[in-house]
């Protein structure tokens, strides 16, 4: 969406009050007479790539955060139409994301630039990343209308873009840090500090550190039958510590190099699954991963520009329980994984109107473990990709074929497996009618997910005979932009629909009274449709109503066999409708927000039983924020109340969500 950001500068000699956005900033001067001259109003946009995408594009930007009240990466995900939260509750709760029905393993998701990978189980915990230190959250589904970037971001059904603070930009040498405290319920206390400068010219740097504690002990009701007891959450602290160190070196106008440096330790106890009777959890785990990555650019001459990329990733798994139930009174299971990856891109425009794109990944994997029974799987994956995009009159069109040759082997396989395979793409856009923002768009991808080490090895349920489960994903949908009047100066309406077919699905199937195994059975269709709402109401000259909403409908529908008790019912954690909405008073005194998120029933099995049935839900919440100046000192202060109506509900099932609660933060810039 276009941002339009409106400035009212009362210009006065020693004291300057300012509206920037809606927030507060005031610079305080010495005492003396102050003469205020006439107020100017200055407007300015930019236009959001976005709307001509020819595949759906959903961005939230860190202002867009902020004024539509999200309060962590979960809450951001339910403002993204089309995903379905896995979310376990607590700010220590696993948080993983599906889009359109086609599972968490079908969703890349990209670190400044380069995927985050977990070949052990194929998702990523999002609850590690925290809002502080994020410029932007970028959705694509299907493909993205950048063809100049690596091979690998390109092999997911959908893409999810996680973009930091980053250096700063070489405009000055004064030194920039923020300072931000936050705490709120269940005893959440959590620091974060950035600190960036560069030299003026061509060096910067900047670096990021923040800590979680939590406890997590949130009230909980347990009902079994009509017996119904009110405990709190046990078992369910968290301690996470994550830092990071970026660089930028601009030896040229026309090249520049960054680094990466990144940490992260999270140690949680898992409190498990609430049931009646259910003694107290000794779970624990404790998650570690650094990883460092360099990415170079360079414009070789006009037409022709080049990118690298590499990375090394190294991650650890460490699983405990106390129980009399193992051997010596307790498990200890610990798992190593590794992964050396690199890439190259290049980009060449022969002509104004076409540009083409040939990207090359390489990548290593290996996991260990102190398991009896490990295999110590390996996987070698080279992906090609060649894009090319055409923008003439007002189309624009794009195509794009990937060469995916990937080789597994490990002690269970020692002669090794290979996987040989071709995914084409394509997309266009439209504008129909000249000067206006209206655009249509229509797009088709065809991919597939390798599966899992877990899916693969694991001593428990694991197959060496799996196959790869595909996807295809095709979209139509339009986005239309329009100035209304004065009091309605921005009004963005998207609407898309969509089929996506999945064959070779990935399921559990009993092998026996007692052992269930992975195989591929599984046929799924899945229809839908997102729509997003965005709009600015001026109010009055210094008050502004933002109203966002979005909605999506998934019809997720296993196909496999007739006879089976799936069949045509829908997939599991897939709710038929959902979405989230804001409502944003922007005023000279405080902003304030009203916000929801919700959806209806599901079901945690695909064969719908209906007492296992989730009940569906809408969270509400409330903020008020405001940012001022004191001196050279930008203060930004901000409070919540979350599920202000104490909502029970539960996303997966048997793992309660908090009730109403609070946070408050302050954030000092200088």
């Amino acid at each position: 969406m276009r941002k339009r950001q409106k400035h009212f500068i009362p210009i006065i000699l020693v004291a300057v009050p300012t509206i920037n956005g809606g927030a507060a900033t005031i610079f305080s001067a010495p005492d003396t007479t102050a003469r205020v001259l006439q107020e100017v109003r200055v407007e300015a946009s930019h236009q959001n790539s976005a709307l001509k995408s020819s595949a759906p594009t959903h961005r939230l930007d860190a202002g867009k955060m902020l004024e539509t009240g999200v309060t962590d990466i979960g809450d951001a995900m339910r403002r993204l139409p089309g995903v379905n939260l896995r979310d376990y509750g607590g700010s220590g709760g696993m948080k993983t994301v599906s889009v359109r029905g086609l599972g968490t393993q079908h969703t890349g998701v990209v670190y400044d630039g380069t995927i985050l990978s977990d070949v052990q189980g194929g998702q990523i915990d999002l609850s590690r990343y925290a809002l502080d230190n994020l410029a932007s959250l970028v959705l694509n589904i299907g493909d993205s209308d950048d063809i100049f970037m690596p091979a690998r971001a390109l092999t997911s059904a959908s893409t999810l873009s996680i973009n930091t603070l980053r250096s700063p930009d070489m405009l000055g040498t004064k030194p920039e840090l923020t300072v931000r405290m936050r705490t709120g319920s269940f005893t959440t206390l959590n620091p974060y500090m950035r600190f960036a400068i560069s030299n003026g010219h061509n060096l910067g740097m900047s670096a990021t550190g923040e800590y979680i504690h939590a406890k997590n002990n949130y009230p909980i009701t347990i009902r079994n039958g009509s017996a119904t007891t009110h405990e709190k959450r046990q078992n369910s602290q968290l301690n996470l510590g994550h830092a990071e160190f970026n660089g930028i070196w601009k030896p040229t106008s026309g090249s520049g190099l960054q680094a990466k440096i990144y940490w992260f330790d999270n140690s949680r106890h898992l409190p498990g699954p609430v049931t009646y009777y259910n003694s107290v959890s000794h779970e624990r785990l404790r998650e570690r991963n650094v990883f460092g990555q360099l990415a170079y650019n360079s414009r070789l001459s006009e037409k022709l520009s080049l990118k690298l990329l590499a990375k090394y990733n190294w991650s650890a798994t460490r699983y405990q329980d106390k129980d009399g139930r193992y051997p010596g009174g307790e498990l200890d299971q610990r798992y190593n994984q590794r992964e050396e990856y690199g890439s190259a891109t290049l980009l060449y425009s022969p002509l104004k109107e076409l540009s083409l794109a040939y990207a090359a990944d390489f990548w290593h994997n290996s996991l260990d473990s102190n398991l009896g029974g490990d295999s110590h799987p390996q996987r070698n994956s080279l992906i090609q990709a060649l894009s090319a995009k055409w923008q003439w009159w007002r189309l624009t069109a794009t195509a794009r074929g990937i060469l995916s040759i990937i080789h597994d082997r490990s002690q269970t396989v020692p002669e090794g497996k290979d996987v040989r395979r071709f995914s084409p793409s394509a997309g266009v856009s439209i504008q129909p009618v000249a000067d206006s923002e209206w655009y249509i768009r229509a797009s088709y991808k065809s991919i597939f997910r390798m599966p899992t080490f877990n899916e693969l090895y694991f001593d428990h349920y694991g197959s060496v005979n799996l196959n790869p489960e595909t996807a295809r994903q095709f979209n139509i949908g339009s986005t239309w932009r329009r100035r209304i009047a004065d009091w309605l100066p921005d009004l963005e309406i998207t609407a898309d629909g969509y089929l996506n077919r999945v064959r070779n699905k990935i399921v559990a199937m009993p092998y026996n009274m007692f052992v269930m195994t992975m195989t591929n059975l599984g046929r799924v269709r899945i229809l839908g449709l997102d729509a997003t709402i965005n709009a600015d109401f001026r109010l009055s000259e210094r008050h502004d109503l933002l109203v966002s909403g979005n909605y999506s409908y998934q019809r997720a529908a296993p196909r496999t066999d007739r006879a089976m008790n799936d069949w045509m019912k829908q997939v599991a954690y897939t709710p038929l409708n959902s979405g989230s909405w804001s409502l944003t008073w922007r005023n000279p005194w405080a902003n304030l927000v009203a916000h929801g998120s919700g959806c209806s029933a599901r079901y945690p099995t695909s064969t719908n039983i209906e007492s296992t049935r989730i009940a569906g839900y809408m969270e509400t919440g409330f903020a008020v924020y405001r940012e001022f100046y004191l001196k050279n000192c930008s203060i930004e202060a901000r409070a919540d109340l979350i599920n202000a109506f104490d909502r029970r509900y539960e996303i997966v099932a048997r793992y309660p969500m908090p009730g109403r609660s609070w946070s408050i933060s302050i954030a000092f810039k200088l």
